[in-house]
C-alpha cells in the first residue's frame, strides 16, 4: 500500500548503492550486458548450461554470505549510516558535475559520434 511505497522512496532517497543504481547511464548500461550475456546463452548451449551453473552457485554463495554477515552488519549498521551518508553527497556532487550520469548509454555513444 501506500505506506510501503513511501517507505521504499525514503530508503531509495537514503540508500547511495540503490541511487547510483538507478542513474540513467548505469542502468542503461547493465541493461546492455544483460542483453548480451542473455543472447550468449541462447546461441550457445553449452555456454548456456554453463551460466546457469554459475549463477545457481553465485546466488548460493550470496545466500550464504548474508546469512553469515548479517549480524556483523547489524552491529556496524552506526557506522554503515555515517559512510551511506558520506556516499550519498559524493553521489550527489558526482551527478552535479558530471551530467553524463543522467544519459543512457546510447545517448552518450551517439554525443560522441
Amino acid at each position: 500500500g501506500w505506506c510501503v511505497a513511501v517507505a521504499d522512496l525514503l530508503v531509495f532517497q537514503t540508500s547511495a548503492v540503490l541511487r547510483a543504481t538507478q542513474l540513467p547511464l548505469v542502468q542503461s548500461a547493465l541493461k546492455s550486458v544483460t542483453s548480451v550475456y542473455s543472447g550468449v546463452k541462447g546461441r550457445y548451449p553449452l555456454l548456456g548450461m554453463m551460466g546457469d551453473v554459475a549463477e545457481v552457485g553465485v546466488r548460493n554463495v550470496s545466500y550464504e554470505a548474508m546469512r553469515r554477515a548479517t549480524p556483523i552488519l547489524q552491529t556496524l549498521e552506526p557506522q554503515i549510516e555515517v559512510a551511506n551518508s558520506f556516499a550519498l553527497v559524493g553521489l550527489d556532487r558526482l551527478e552535479k558535475n558530471f551530467p553524463i550520469l543522467n544519459q543512457s548509454t546510447d545517448e552518450v555513444c551517439s554525443a560522441l559520434i
